[in-house]
């Protein structure tokens, strides 16, 4: 496994950079270009300010939900870009659950389709897999419907990424596991990271996920499990596995990670722009 380049950030427990990775043809992406992290909602003023001075970070793309995590607060120096992953649908899911939660004292959130909580219904896919014995070979599957409900989502990252502003980009949704992870193994197998780096920068996220879980449980409107909902332990998990069937399920779908991105709306020369930015010549 590669050495993971953590962010330095203490009330982080995933957020680290994905530069430095193999590229085909001896080559490495540049670090200081993507970012990753779980919930921002976990940062405290001083890491936010930490982003800008230390690592650079100019953007932020939160894939979350509309209604999920704490409020959205304007950070200094950094633009805050939402990009909600799993759409209206998802959104209108946070919009009731919120209403609930207001009606409701002491009622557990629900979820809005984060695939660590087993919330998800919104992606109107993969129905024949359940929840409760699906395995990491299934978490994987569930991936390929998330990236193909999302996929405007993932067209808009991709054209900021390119636009004449763009800066050192922090990617985030809750965990920075599932919505994260699939949008950076886009991204990266886009301009040709050597594959085994890619599942070993997602199933980084295992290093440190009880406690993370167990940090971001203790916030206010995450996703969750509703009550009497039973979910495999693989969609709380990062295995390899689940990484390595979602780019098999790519390649098989799609033919590459570059059509993919095509498919979604992206135009083909955003790709070129986006590799000569994020792969060290």
């Amino acid at each position: 496994m590669h050495d993971v380049a953590w962010l330095d950030l203490p009330d982080q427990l995933n957020a680290r950079d994905v530069g430095g990775l193999p590229v085909a043809g001896g080559l490495r992406t540049r670090s200081g270009v993507l970012m990753r992290c779980e919930t921002p909602d976990l940062l405290t003023a001083d890491s936010v300010a930490r982003l800008v001075s230390d690592y650079g970070v100019r953007h932020v793309f939160d894939l979350r939900s509309i209604g999920e995590g704490l409020p959205v607060a304007e950070w200094p120096g950094i633009t805050r870009h939402r990009l909600p992953l799993l759409g209206r649908r998802a959104g209108a899911a946070a919009e009731e659950a919120a209403n609930e939660a207001a009606t409701e004292p002491g009622a557990a959130p629900a979820g809005v389709g984060d695939i660590s909580s087993g919330q998800v219904d919104v992606l109107g896919e993969d129905t024949d897999l359940d929840l409760a014995t699906v395995d990491v070979h299934g978490a994987g599957r569930l991936y390929l419907a998330m990236a193909e409900r999302g996929r405007d989502a993932f067209a808009r990252a991709l054209e900021l990424l390119v636009n004449d502003a763009a800066g050192p980009t922090l990617v985030h949704c809750t965990a920075g596991k599932d919505r994260t992870g699939v949008l950076v193994a886009l991204l990266m197998s886009a301009v040709g990271v050597d594959r085994a780096a890619i599942v070993a920068d997602y199933a980084a996220t295992r290093i440190h996920i009880d406690e993370m879980f167990r940090r971001i449980d203790a916030i206010a409107n995450q996703p969750r499990l509703k009550p009497g909902t039973p979910a495999a332990a693989a969609l709380r998990d990062a295995a390899p596995e689940s990484m390595e069937a979602f780019l098999d399920a790519v390649l098989e779908r799609y033919g590459s990670a570059g059509e993919f991105f095509v498919k979604a709306g992206a135009r083909p020369e955003w790709l070129e722009i986006w590799r000569e930015r994020f792969v060290a010549a």
